[in-house]
């Protein structure tokens, strides 16, 4: 990488951090679980705010490697944020993949704690954001002390269920947060209304058949823009 390029992706990144941690505003998108060239293309079409790809996690069919991940990110839109989204690896670790794949944001979807998320910070100056599994209240506790910019509030690992919203009702009021788990065109906007969340996050709500559904990807960021939610 050029030391052109290396000041432009330090300056996507200080911007992506901005933006995660940026109150208020309407509710923000991501979409997630990027495999296939033909996901970019509807992708750029849609314009959600970020998009998501998934990184050394062979267990998940959205998986890609890392030269394919170079290369659906060259083909994103540029006004799109890149995110890669990595489980249980290193901290190490994730700081090479986000420098090597150019991405403006990491999405730590494992056992990560707030000392990796420092280690994270010590090395590279990226926006962070944590997923967490919510199934009962000490969930919801530990996600509030999270070190990370952004947390992400889920069922599991794109397992494509929702949880319990009742679980975090008011937890907007206490921080911002992403929500996850289920959404898609036909229920994001309930979503989006109930819980005012900062963001939200969805893969398998916009899939057909386990692929990416172009429709259901723009029909799911129309419907959102539209609700006129504010966080």
């Amino acid at each position: 990488m050029s030391g052109f390029d290396r000041l432009m992706a330090e300056e996507r990144r200080a911007a992506a951090l901005g933006f995660l941690t940026q109150e208020g505003g309407p509710c923000r998108i991501k979409l997630c679980g990027m495999y296939r060239d033909e996901d970019i293309e509807a992708l750029n079409a849609a314009m959600p705010d970020l998009c998501g790809m998934i990184v050394a996690f062979p267990k998940s069919h959205r998986n890609v490697t890392r030269d394919f991940a170079q290369r659906l990110a060259a083909q994103a839109d540029e006004r799109i944020y890149r995110t890669i989204v990595l489980v249980d690896q290193t901290w190490q670790h994730a700081c090479y993949y986000a420098a090597l794949l150019g991405a403006d944001v990491v999405q730590l979807h494992g056992h990560e704690d707030n000392d990796y998320i420092r280690a994270m910070r010590s090395r590279m100056h990226i926006g962070i954001i944590q997923a967490f599994r919510i199934a009962r209240p000490a969930d919801v506790e530990r996600a509030l002390r999270s070190a990370a910019d952004m947390v992400l509030l889920d069922a599991g690992q794109g397992s494509g269920e929702a949880f319990d919203w009742s679980l975090v009702e008011g937890f907007g009021a206490r921080r911002p947060f992403m929500l996850a788990g289920g959404l898609g065109p036909d229920n994001v906007v309930s979503a989006v209304r109930t819980l005012r969340p900062w963001g939200v996050d969805m893969s398998s709500g916009i899939e057909t058949d386990r692929l990416k559904d172009s429709k259901k990807m723009t029909a799911a960021v129309v419907a959102v823009r539209k609700t006129g939610a504010y966080t």
